[in-house]
């Protein structure tokens, strides 16, 4: 059985670990690997294009369910947030840290400035969710419409706050890769799948991006960064001000972020929509593609028109 120290020791650097339908960005300093789906690959049939971000953890393959069932009507672009996937993992700047909240909003709209999309809906799982609310209040003017999954508003995962400043000085930072390696643990199909309703759905694909991160170089140290960068976000006062038609959907089965805080978010938002979806936990995107996507793309053809 291999351990986290052993997995470690067999990282590869990123691009050994991309995928076909990779593409690699420089953003703001940072190289961002991002994926783009749907007609032709590259224009979208109709409407705006679709930004996918994904859940802690997370990256672009847990959306690999969901793609297809929009990509033929849409241009969807799925891209890794700094401290994921296979988006560069550079150290902390002087001007400030590449890894917390404020600066991924900025480099995911650089992302779409690369990638000439001025109109957008923005998707976002769990922390994902935050991402794409700290997008929406640095540019509403560009966002039609919001889709969020069991959306994280007020905690993310990490260190309790009290003590984020003293694991970002330089002695625990010395040690912070092994620290990741104890807390992150073996990627086992269990492990992977403990936020499912039913893990027995779970194919070995879906566990891959996941063992993925843990194979990637630097993955550790990218985990600690995002962990500890910053105080867990408090995005109640941006709810209100939202002023695009905000899907939210939840699992009834999520275990991770209760349902009913699914249902508070779609209250606060002045023209919020709240979806309960059955047999179903903290990842719809995976574990109920078909469903989720029956639920989306109405809601999209009604705010988009078409």
């Amino acid at each position: 059985m291999s351990t986290p120290a052993t997995d470690a020791a067999r990282t590869l650097p990123r691009r050994a670990l991309a995928r076909p339908t990779s593409r690699f960005a420089d953003v703001d300093g940072v190289e961002v690997h991002h994926e783009v789906h749907g007609p032709a690959g590259t224009r979208p049939a109709t409407g705006p294009t679709l930004l996918l971000s994904h859940h802690f953890y997370g990256s672009t393959g847990v959306w690999d369910r969901l793609v297809p069932r929009l990509s033929d009507a849409y241009r969807v672009v799925a891209w890794d947030r700094p401290g994921f996937g296979l988006t560069e993992r550079p150290p902390r700047r002087a001007d400030g840290s590449p890894y917390s909240r404020a600066a991924t909003a900025r480099i995911g709209w650089g992302l779409l400035d690369r990638l000439g999309v001025d109109d957008t809906v923005l998707v976002g799982a769990s922390a994902g969710g935050t991402n794409v609310l700290e997008m929406y209040a640095r540019a509403p003017e560009r966002v039609r419409a919001l889709v969020l999954l069991a959306p994280a508003i007020t905690g993310d995962v990490g260190a309790p706050p009290r003590l984020r400043p003293l694991l970002r000085t330089a002695p625990v930072r010395w040690i912070a890769p092994r620290l990741v390696e104890r807390f992150a643990g073996e990627v086992t199909h269990a492990r992977s799948t403990r936020s499912w309703a039913d893990p027995s759905r779970a194919a070995d694909a879906d566990i891959a991006p996941y063992r993925d991160l843990l194979r990637t170089d630097g993955w550790a140290r990218g985990l600690w960064e995002v962990m500890t960068v910053e105080p867990p976000p408090d995005l109640r006062p941006v709810l209100r001000r939202i002023h695009v038609p905000t899907l939210v959907v939840t699992g009834a089965q999520d275990r991770t972020i209760a349902p009913r805080w699914g249902r508070w978010v779609a209250d606060a938002v002045p023209d919020g929509r709240f979806a309960l979806l059955p047999d179903c936990g903290h990842v719809p995107h995976q574990e109920r593609p078909d469903e989720l996507a029956a639920l989306v793309r109405p809601f999209l053809a009604e705010v988009l028109g078409g």
